[in-house]
């Protein structure tokens, strides 16, 4: 697991198993001292403890599946861990022109394009659907703001300080917390996009 917190979560998980054993093994036997005891019609106090404990079980697995499927992130994303990594972007070149993006479509219109560039020796690549390109003066960006709280004056000093040529990739992972620890997400990334940066669209290569 990626935090000891979730535990808790696969802890109540459990709980809830044994729980919903217990209430199918509590019914049969009363329902049997019922019929040994000669009650073969309606009994209301079988039906109030039997409602209790389906309301009981209802109430838990629903609390439960709520915190484990729900993201669970507020708009201010207090309950994530943000880390932003800065890097200056290579010119990588196919040949004949240099570029910083290399752009590449898929066949089928509906899928998403993959942005490839070069940072520290490394070239690597990123879907368009966890990543935008910002280009030129354009100095809107269009990034996830619920999920990393994107700092556009830190965009300015990193235009400043690589030239307008600059890649910055922002994760957001769940915190260590009893709340993520009942959803079993804490230490978990919850999202990651990363944000390409370049002078103008002649630096962008498109590989169709």
């Amino acid at each position: 697991m990626k935090s000891a917190w979730n535990i808790v979560g696969l802890l109540l998980w459990i709980i809830l198993l044994a729980y919903a054993i217990f209430i199918i093994y509590n019914i049969a036997v009363r329902r049997s001292r019922l019929i040994i005891n000669g009650h073969y019609d309606f009994s209301l106090n079988h039906l109030v403890k039997t409602t209790i404990q389906i309301v009981i079980l209802f109430i838990g697995v629903g609390f439960m599946s709520f915190e484990s499927f729900h993201t669970n992130v507020s708009a201010d994303g207090e309950n994530v861990n943000i880390k932003r990594d800065y890097q200056p972007l290579i010119l990588d070149t196919n040949g004949n022109s240099s570029y910083y993006v290399k752009v590449k479509s898929e066949s089928n219109p509906s899928l998403n394009q993959s942005y490839s560039y070069l940072v520290n020796g490394r070239r690597l690549s990123v879907s368009s659907s966890q990543s935008s390109v910002l280009v030129g003066t354009n100095n809107e960006i269009n990034v996830q703001k619920s999920a990393v709280r994107w700092n556009d004056r830190q965009a300015n000093k990193l235009d400043q300080r690589y030239q307008k040529a600059w890649v910055a990739k922002v994760t957001a992972t769940y915190k260590d917390n009893l709340l993520n620890g009942i959803g079993m997400r804490a230490g978990r990334q919850y999202t990651s996009y990363t944000l390409i940066r370049i002078p103008d669209s002649s630096f962008i290569y498109n590989d169709n």
